[in-house]
């Protein structure tokens, strides 16, 4: 499995390394790009004893701050103990933190480093497929409130991103399918050139389950191509004023779903996969996505495993609702969703609540 290694450039003048690669080479690198102060690891404690050999390799970062953080914990009282053990650590304001786990850790590790001393610089190190290719890159930190998920954070650009595609070998595979949902969305949402060589699009099509079984030479370069379609994309709109949002497609049900069942019942990529079924729905309803391109998208999302029963009970779905109205990107009584205009070609629709409905509704069939 071969490297990859490339930096993006904000309009601020800020910059993002990003290493796809071992994860042996982050010190190294924390000094190549100038992190030469004291650390703060912050680790999610469960890798402590998966992936001591690869770990051992971090020893000058000194000792880890071991987390475990669920989904259900992702909150401010969680950045509040990270800034906390921070602070007992000695990490000053040439100091720097380093978040090594998933999405939840690296969201709220990543908010703990905006937070503390009104800011430190931050490594992102994701673990997990989902992370890797989602809320490890892009600088949208969060914690979760009972109103709803990320609506509080901060936009904290990591000044490094390490993804080791060989930690994933771990994972069970309820979450590599979990991590594949983000990868199939940016499938749907990327012009075909974004990939390079072959069509993403085609790719996924041709490995997805060969990815899921935890194939590096299918999965590695699946990552590769996600990372850099979503760099591309943060580069142009960093704090989401336009293109940005195109990386929500599938998550206004999803992050409702989640909300409602109270972030126990789906992983965040079961959740997003049911949440693009219901996009694609609108797509099509609202005559947006030719059929023959709806068929196709369709037909790959519906691949994706979902484990749990998808029924929900009158109340969760009411819930579901009132949760789509209280999302950040609601507007005017009507929510925003993220639609296909035909394959990679996204755009903003505001859609009305009884669609809404009929989103949910095709998402959970």
């Amino acid at each position: 499995m071969s490297s990859a290694d490339f930096e993006i450039a904000f309009a601020d003048g800020g910059k993002t390394r990003v290493f796809i690669g071992p994860l042996a080479e982050l010190p190294a690198l924390c000094g190549e790009v100038g992190l030469k102060g004291t650390p703060g690891l912050i680790c999610d404690s469960r890798l402590l004893d998966l992936h001591r050999p690869a770990l051992r390799e971090l020893e000058s970062l000194g000792p880890p701050i071991a987390r475990t953080v669920l989904e259900t914990k992702k909150s401010l009282a969680e950045v509040d103990t990270m800034c906390e053990a921070l602070a007992a650590r000695g990490v000053g304001r040439d100091g720097f933190v380093v978040a090594l786990g998933g999405g939840v850790l690296t969201d709220l590790a990543g908010l703990a480093a905006a937070l503390y001393l009104r800011g430190v610089p931050w490594v992102s190190a994701p673990t997990t497929l989902l992370a890797q290719v989602d809320a490890g890159l892009g600088g949208k930190t969060g914690a979760n409130l009972r109103a709803g998920k990320n609506l509080v954070g901060a936009f904290h650009q990591p000044r490094l991103v390490v993804c080791d595609p060989a930690l994933l070998a771990t994972l069970p595979v309820r979450e590599r399918w979990s991590g594949l949902a983000e990868i199939v969305k940016c499938a749907l949402i990327a012009p075909a050139q974004d990939a390079g060589g072959e069509p993403f699009l085609d790719r996924c099509e041709r490995d997805l389950e060969k990815a899921a079984s935890g194939d590096l030479d299918a999965l590695a370069p699946l990552i590769e191509a996600s990372v850099r379609i979503k760099a591309r994309i943060v580069a142009a709109d960093e704090r989401e004023g336009g293109q940005r949002a195109f990386l929500n497609f599938g998550h206004t049900v999803g992050h409702a779903l989640e909300a409602a069942t109270q972030y126990a019942r789906f992983t965040h990529g079961e959740a997003v996969a049911l949440g693009l079924r219901g996009a694609l729905f609108l797509s099509h309803a609202r005559g947006l996505l030719p059929p023959q391109d709806a068929a196709r998208a369709l037909a790959l999302v519906l691949r994706l495993r979902v484990e749990p029963d998808r029924r929900l009970e009158r109340d969760q779905l009411t819930a579901t609702m009132e949760a789509m109205a209280r999302d950040k990107k609601a507007l005017a009584g009507q929510v925003r969703f993220v639609l296909l205009e035909g394959l990679g070609k996204p755009k903003l629709h505001q859609v009305e609540p009884a669609l809404c409905a009929q989103a949910i509704a095709a998402s959970l069939s």
